[in-house]
């Protein structure tokens, strides 16, 4: 899992995949530990967690979406 250092509130991919599953949708409330992404790389479900509690801002993939490494996939208030 990887946030940006800029700015800790975009959840970004850290490495180019797959979206296997959103577990999230904006206006949720999230605590620190939640799924809020699955990720698919290298045949690798990688489970992308929220860092603190939180409400969800935006979401930017859905299932079966191609990231590149760096795409925001979630923005978090």
């Amino acid at each position: 899992m990887s946030l940006s250092r800029l700015d800790k509130k975009q959840l970004t991919a850290f490495i180019p995949g797959t979206i296997v599953d959103v577990k999230v949708k904006v206006g949720q409330q999230v605590k620190q530990g939640e799924t809020l992404v699955v990720l698919d790389a290298m045949k690798m479900h990688n489970r992308i967690l929220s860092q603190f509690n939180t409400t969800v801002k935006e979401v930017n993939v859905k299932s079966g979406d191609r990231v590149v490494k760096g795409f925001v996939m979630v923005v978090l208030d």
